[in-house]
């Protein structure tokens, strides 16, 4: 409903019925939300129309929060305010709880103890935390106060929890509801939708897993059923599939027939019908489509493909030895297209580089466990580039060194760089913000939030780079932004892009793009005399200060394309947002969607990539969205672009363990991934 100024008279709403929109001029205020925290730590976001628009710390006075938005009308039953990090510790004297007071749409007014507005995060004497309408303006537990009953689905999920303090999410859709806090009375949790549900997209995550025998503590999820619209759907029904159910000694998924969850998981109902265009595990390749390296779960991952399209694997263990040691072993190992080792690569075997890494540095008070893997690349001779970070720790602080390790393309040391194979790094003082790439001539590149240090080939330091091979990141000239660079790369005239910094929540970038020339000056012919603000404002409509943009990739016309929590932006070569790309140089990803009986999407899984054709495939925890060169969701990949992993053709792959995607040379997905068997390279097939 389009709304003129003149329109429009001032007039208390009392919350919203379904459909009945607010309309306010383009430079209106906003959304104005009065908030109270009893502690001063509280946290909450604003979603409408399931998409969230907002997310701020509540202090322990009175105050009211400004949202901009760029919509011209709004419905008020759309509009949820959550209360997401509940904390009681009576021990600590600690209570968190959250007042609402009146929300102002333009100017006109909702007001928060209305009758129709639904809670689910207040507590009342006389039954507790339950779901309901009226329950008034204080949010005591993690849940939310929705303003007005929109005319699609009831919700409601029986749940409870074995110990009490078990959490929940509950999906539907594009609905989430956050981190519910469950007793141990089978409780039904209430919600009002405003779509029409089907028991497909419907799913009930448990977050909490903790099984502590010497205390007494085994935290366990119980799903006794679900309604829609007062029709029962089973969890114990067979087409319910169960993600985190304890079976001959492990932790497994598939169609248990079961009510009760004893490891992080989910149950998603109805999952017997799944339609999409996907990616599927390619048993061709492997056996059940994953060429397994460790039995364990790592701590650090990594992967690289090739020239010769086998997988480069790093990754992390750590375990107790029998005299009651800590250990940590970091591992890197090539695999062939087929998934098999490669044989001729250390004879088929895994190199271990922690213990040759510490005899090169000769120091006798370092530990295996004070080496984390941080990046490995592959350069154009197929040599196998690790580089690892060590942290010291002088009994105040800790201060962090490198050290690259570089292998030849058949697993041996290359003596031919560095001192042996082994070069160390400093870039004064690195922290964990951090990161390492090769450029066209096999040099070296390793950033801080600070700092580039470029290296030859041969692992000494390039002179022609900065001053004595180092240049300082030039830093852009605004206040209140934390240094946290994430990430460089180089394009293929050997100049630099760096994606830098951490917003504050004064700040009006979501981050910085800055240009450098080969010789590591400032590229002012980039954006703003080097510099490229990754605009808040640009993404007011869906997300707030906290949005973190970590990866970015370039596509063959020099175009840089960088990844958020939720969004895509792309950038022309000179550094300008690309009006050609989504939406006027922006797409929002969809998040926390159920659809095909399958599938969750919980924002993305940090990666994202170019195939062979352009397209862009985004990885998620359960799936992958692809776009189009142009940034729409691709409608010839699957309906609505998104491509489910399906638990029924998967078996015990667990899905939130896939990571770091990459693409061959055809433009086939690898990811590393873990099931039943261990932890390896899975490959998939589109069908």
């Amino acid at each position: 409903m389009d709304w003129s100024l003149e329109e429009l008279e001032p007039r208390l709403l009392l919350a919203g019925d379904a459909g009945q929109e607010v309309g306010f001029a383009l430079d209106s205020s906003g959304i104005q939300v009065q908030a109270i925290g009893d502690t001063g730590q509280e946290v909450l976001e604003v979603i409408y129309n399931e998409e969230r628009i907002s997310y701020f710390r509540v202090s322990d006075q009175w105050e009211t929060y400004q949202i901009n938005v760029d919509y011209t009308t709004i419905d008020p039953s759309l509009l949820r305010i959550h209360f997401v990090n509940d904390l009681y510790d009576p021990a600590q004297g600690i209570d968190r709880n959250v007042q609402l007071g009146s929300v102002t749409i333009g100017d006109q007014v909702l007001d928060s103890n209305a009758a129709n507005v639904f809670s689910t995060g207040t507590w009342l004497p006389e039954d507790g935390v339950i779901s309901g309408q009226g329950r008034g303006s204080v949010l005591n537990a993690n849940g939310y106060l929705q303003y007005g009953t929109p005319s699609g689905s009831e919700l409601i999920v029986y749940a409870r929890g074995d110990e009490g303090g078990e959490t929940m999410n509950v999906l539907a859709g594009s609905f989430r509801s956050d981190r519910i806090s469950l007793t141990t009375k089978m409780t039904a949790y209430k919600f009002y939708l405003n779509t029409e549900l089907e028991p497909s997209s419907v799913r009930v995550e448990f977050l909490n897993d903790l099984y502590r025998p010497d205390l007494g503590i085994d935290y366990n999820l119980v799903v006794d059923r679900i309604e829609i619209d007062g029709v029962v759907h089973q969890t114990e029904d067979p087409t319910t599939f169960a993600q985190g159910v304890y079976r001959d000694g492990a932790l497994t998924s598939g169609n248990w027939q079961t009510e009760r969850l004893e490891g992080r998981g989910h149950f998603q109902f109805d999952a017997s019908d799944f339609t999409s265009e996907r990616y599927t595990l390619d048993d061709s390749i492997a056996e059940a489509g994953v060429s397994i390296i460790s039995p364990n779960l790592p701590f650090d991952v990594e992967h690289e493909i090739t020239s010769s399209d086998q997988s480069a694997v790093g990754w992390s263990e750590s375990f107790w030895t029998e005299s009651g040691q800590y250990q940590k072993i970091v591992q890197v190992q090539l695999f062939d297209e087929n998934g098999s080792a490669l044989t001729s690569f250390h004879r088929g075997e895994p190199v271990e580089l922690i213990q040759a890494t510490m005899e090169f540095l000769d120091d006798d008070s370092l530990e295996s466990s004070q080496f984390s893997l941080k990046d490995l690349e592959v350069d154009s001779q197929d040599r196998l580039l690790a580089r690892l970070q060590v942290f010291h720790y002088n009994g105040n602080y800790r201060s962090y060194s490198n050290v690259l390790v570089r292998l030849t393309s058949d697993g041996q040391l290359d003596s031919s760089f560095g001192d042996g194979g082994f070069v160390p790094v400093s870039l004064g003082g690195i922290t964990t913000a951090s990161s390492m790439t090769i450029d066209s001539q096999d040099r070296i590149l390793i950033s801080n939030a600070v700092t580039i240090s470029r290296y030859n080939a041969d692992g000494t330091a390039d002179n022609s780079f900065g001053t004595n091979g180092a240049s300082d990141i030039p830093l852009p000239q605004e206040p209140d932004f934390y240094a946290g660079q994430s990430q460089i790369l180089t394009r293929p005239d050997d100049s630099i892009l760096v994606l830098w910094g951490i917003p504050s929540s004064a700040n009006a970038s979501a981050g910085w793009l800055i240009q450098l020339n080969e010789d590591g000056s400032t590229g002012t012919w980039f954006g703003d005399e080097g510099f490229a603000s990754i605009p808040y404002q640009q993404f007011s409509e869906f997300s707030s200060y906290s949005e973190r943009f970590e990866r970015m990739v370039l596509d063959d016309e020099g175009r840089l394309t960088i990844l958020g929590t939720q969004a895509l932006l792309r950038f022309t070569i000179d550094g300008q947002i690309d009006p050609s790309f989504g939406d006027g140089g922006r797409i929002i990803l969809p998040s926390s969607i159920v659809t095909d009986g399958s599938l969750l999407f919980d924002n993305t899984g940090g990666t994202f990539g170019l195939d062979g054709l352009g397209r862009y495939l985004v990885h998620y925890f359960n799936g992958v969205a692809r776009l189009t060169p142009d940034g729409q969701l691709d409608t010839s990949f699957s309906a609505d672009g998104i491509s489910a992993y399906n638990p029924d053709e998967i078996g015990s792959l667990q899905p939130y363990s896939l990571k770091e995607g990459k693409f061959d040379s055809d433009g086939e997905l690898r990811t590393l991934a873990q099931n039943d068997n261990g932890f390896g390279v899975a490959f998939w097939q589109l069908v």
